[in-house]
C-alpha cells in the first residue's frame, strides 16, 4: 500500500494546482495581449548570488540610458500634429458638383467665397451577367457554294474550364472568404439579396478550381520565398472535419515567412495535418541562411545543419515568465524587466530609423550585457523553484534556447522575436472562427495555397483584390517560370 504523501510533496502539489488555477483564470478573464508593463520589483530586486548581482550592477548605466531614450521617444510621440484638411476621407475618389441658390440670375452676382461639404456614399456590390453575342458570318453571295467562307469571333477564354464565371467574381469570392473571413454560406445569402441564386457547393467548387489554377503560381512563390536568406517559421493549428459522426481532427499547417525588410511574403504548407519534423526538414533542405522559430523541439535539428543559423523568439520566452507571475511574482518580474529592457532598445533603434549596422553595434554594446546579466540571474534563481512549477519550466525553456537568443545581436537584419510570422497567422485564425474547419485534406491544401498568395499580397502592400483579379485574368496554363515570377505579388504594379 502506498504511504501517505509527505508535507513537502503536498506543498509541491498545492503550488502546481495554484499555478494551474491562475493560468486558467488568465485564459478566462485576462487580456489578450501578454506584452504589458511589468509592475512590482525592479530589475535588481530578488535573491541573487554574487556573480548575478555583479552583472546586474554592471548594466545599470546601460539600462538607464535605454529607458531615458524610450521615455523621451514616448513623450515626443504624444505631441500630435494638427489634423490635416479632409483627414477623414483622404484618398477616396471624389465626384464634384456645384449647387447655386435657386431662381437667381447668376449674371447679377459675383462669387466672393465658397463652402465645401463632403458626404461619404457607398454603392453596394454590383453583380451582373456579361452577355457576349458572337454572330456567325457568311460571305455574301456564297450561300449556295459547297464551302462558303464562315467567320465568327473566338469564344472568350474561360477563367475556369467549363465555368462561366469571370475573374473579378472569383477574386471577390476568395478575398471575401480568405481576407475578410466571410464563409460561403454567408456569401450565398449576400448574393441572394442581390438577386443571384447560388449554392454553397457551387462556391466551394469554384474555390477549389481556383486553387488548382493558382497552384503553379504557388509553387513558384514557394521557391521564391526559399531564396531568402532569413526566414521565420511556425506551425498553425487547422481543424479537419473528415470523420463523419466524430469530432474534428486537429492538424497543422506550417508557415514560412521571408523575414527580410523587403519581404516577398509568406507561404503555408499543409501535408495531412502533420506537425512532424520531416516537414520543415524537407521544406528547408536546400535553404541556407537564418531561421527563426519558437522552442518546438523539431527545430533543434537545424542546429547541426551547416549553413543554417538558428534564431529563437524572445516573445515566447516572455510568455513563460508571465505564466510564472502568480506563483513567483518577484522572480518573474525580474525576468520580465530584463526582457522589457531588450524590447525598449529595439523600439528606440526602430523609431530613429537606425541602419542595420548601427543596430548590430548597439545590440553588441547594450543588448548582450543585458542578456549575459539575465543568464547569470537565471542561474542564481534556479534553486528557488522545482522543475515542474511555472518558474522552473520558464527557466528550463529559456536556458535551452539561450544560445539562440544571443544570435540576434550578430546581424542588424535579425528580429528579436517571431511576432511577424505569428501576425501572418491571424487571417487563418479568423477564418477558423468563421468557417470553422476544412472538410478534407484537399480543402486544407487549397486553403494553404490561397492564404499564401493573398497573405503575401498584403505583406508587400498590394491590394489583394486587384492583384488576384489581374492574375486570374492573365495567368495561362502554359506560362513559363519567368512569366509566373512576374505575376507574384511583389512584382505587381
Amino acid at each position: 500500500m502506498k504511504g501517505q504523501p509527505t508535507y513537502e510533496e503536498l506543498q509541491v502539489k498545492v503550488q502546481r494546482l495554484t499555478e494551474r488555477v491562475a493560468y486558467l483564470e488568465r485564459l478566462l478573464w485576462g487580456g489578450k495581449r501578454d506584452k504589458k508593463a511589468v509592475q512590482g520589483p525592479t530589475l535588481f530586486d530578488g535573491l541573487f548570488n554574487e556573480a548575478a548581482a555583479s552583472k546586474a550592477s554592471a548594466i545599470a548605466e546601460t539600462v538607464e540610458e535605454i529607458r531615458k531614450e524610450a521615455e523621451k521617444r514616448r513623450t515626443a510621440g504624444k505631441k500630435k500634429p494638427g489634423r490635416p484638411e479632409r483627414y477623414l476621407y483622404m484618398g477616396v475618389p471624389e465626384e464634384w458638383h456645384t449647387e447655386y441658390p435657386s431662381n437667381v440670375n447668376l449674371d447679377e452676382y459675383d462669387i466672393i467665397g465658397k463652402d465645401v461639404e463632403r458626404i461619404l456614399h457607398r454603392t453596394p456590390a454590383r453583380v451582373w451577367v456579361e452577355c457576349i453575342e458572337r454572330p456567325i458570318l457568311r460571305r455574301k453571295g456564297q450561300k449556295d457554294l459547297p464551302s462558303p467562307v464562315i467567320l465568327q469571333a473566338p469564344a472568350p477564354v474561360a477563367v475556369l474550364g467549363g465555368g462561366h464565371v469571370a475573374a473579378d467574381f472569383l477574386a471577390g469570392l476568395l478575398v471575401d472568404k480568405f481576407v475578410y473571413h466571410i464563409p460561403e454560406y454567408r456569401q450565398v445569402k449576400m448574393y441572394a439579396d442581390s438577386g443571384v441564386k447560388l449554392s454553397t457547393s457551387t462556391l466551394n467548387d469554384w474555390v477549389h478550381k481556383t486553387a488548382d489554377k493558382l497552384y503553379p503560381l504557388y509553387e513558384t512563390h514557394v521557391d521564391d520565398i526559399l531564396q531568402s536568406d532569413y526566414l521565420q517559421a511556425d506551425e498553425v493549428p487547422w481543424r479537419i472535419a473528415d470523420r463523419p459522426g466524430q469530432s474534428c481532427r486537429h492538424g497543422y499547417a506550417w508557415q514560412f515567412r521571408d523575414a527580410r525588410a523587403q519581404s516577398h511574403g509568406t507561404y503555408f504548407y499543409y501535408h495531412k495535418g502533420s506537425r512532424a519534423g520531416e516537414i520543415p526538414r524537407a521544406q528547408l533542405r536546400h535553404f541556407r541562411g537564418a531561421v527563426q522559430t519558437d522552442g518546438y523541439k523539431v527545430y533543434d535539428y537545424f542546429e547541426s545543419v551547416t549553413g543554417i543559423v538558428l534564431l529563437t523568439c524572445m516573445a515566447h520566452i516572455r510568455r513563460k515568465f508571465i505564466e510564472a507571475q502568480k506563483s513567483h511574482p518577484v522572480q518573474a518580474a525580474n525576468a520580465l524587466e530584463y526582457i522589457a529592457t531588450l524590447y525598449m532598445l529595439e523600439e528606440n533603434l526602430r523609431s530613429r530609423g537606425a541602419s542595420e549596422e548601427e543596430i548590430r553595434v548597439q545590440r553588441i554594446e547594450k543588448a548582450l550585457p543585458v542578456i549575459d546579466a539575465m543568464e547569470a540571474w537565471m542561474e542564481s534563481v534556479q534553486y528557488q523553484c522545482t522543475p515542474d512549477d511555472a518558474l522552473g519550466k520558464a527557466l528550463e525553456y529559456a536556458y535551452k534556447l539561450w544560445p539562440r537568443v544571443r544570435r540576434y545581436a550578430d546581424d542588424g537584419r535579425y528580429l528579436i522575436d517571431n511576432n511577424t510570422v505569428e501576425r501572418g497567422q491571424r487571417p487563418t485564425v479568423m477564418g477558423r472562427k468563421n468557417f470553422l474547419f476544412s472538410q478534407t485534406d484537399q480543402g486544407a491544401e487549397d486553403n494553404a495555397v490561397i492564404y499564401s498568395l493573398l497573405g503575401s499580397s498584403e505583406i508587400v502592400g498590394v491590394n489583394p483584390l486587384k492583384w488576384l483579379e489581374y492574375v486570374l485574368a492573365n495567368m495561362k496554363p502554359n506560362d513559363t517560370e519567368e512569366e509566373l515570377v512576374k505575376l507574384l505579388p511583389y512584382n505587381f504594379k
